[in-house]
């Protein structure tokens, strides 16, 4: 009697782990209006890699402002984050009225998936006129694990409005922007046994 091999076909697609915040603490830094300050505005962000596929959820901006008669989140700013071709592929409108979480406000986006293997900037636009501020030169940053911090950027001139920033800093922060994401699991490919 012969017996014929059985094929067993698998294919397991995990939901994302649990939510996470790119920025998970800071430490010094200075509050600034904006990088030029001259209308619409200047984005202001940071480079950033990740080590595993991403799905970010939500965009926010720092709420930390201390500055007089603005303290807190004063206006709405736009936020966006843009791949290694300099291609906006999420954005939004951070409100007062958005998700607070710690140091940061948020709103939802229609999630987008960030894969290893390039460099991903976020900007958050800062008109200069709003009473809010970002933080720069902080003397310590943390990342959640699996974000690397690679450098902070500005625009490339001033008032361009929300664009690229293609200005590359050393500074440390430019902690306007942040974002919420869930690692995206390893899907479990199909295979035969027989």
């Amino acid at each position: 009697m012969r017996i014929l091999g059985i094929a067993l076909i698998v294919a397991v697609v995990a939901a994302p782990c649990a939510m996470g915040q790119a920025v998970t603490g800071y430490a010094g830094g200075f509050e600034y209006p904006a990088y030029y300050g001259t209308l619409p505005g200047d984005v202001v962000g940071y480079r950033f890699t990740v080590a595993n596929s991403v799905q970010v959820s939500d965009l926010g901006v720092w709420n930390q402002d201390t500055s007089t008669g603005g303290a807190g989140l004063s206006a709405s700013h736009q936020v966006g984050i843009w791949d290694g071709s300099q291609t906006l592929i999420a954005s939004t409108t951070v409100t007062t009225s958005g998700t607070v979480n710690g140091s940061w406000t948020y709103a939802s986006i229609t999630p987008v998936v960030l894969n290893p293997g390039q460099t991903y900037t976020i900007g958050a636009l800062y008109p200069g006129n709003d009473n809010d501020s970002y933080l720069s030169g902080c003397s310590t940053l943390t990342m959640a694990a699996g974000v690397t911090f690679v450098q902070s950027v500005y625009p490339a001139s001033e008032g361009l409005g929300f664009v690229f920033p293609a200005g590359n800093s050393t500074s440390s922060g430019r902690l306007g922007p942040n974002f919420l994401f869930s690692v995206v699991p390893v899907e479990l490919q199909s295979f035969v046994v027989e």
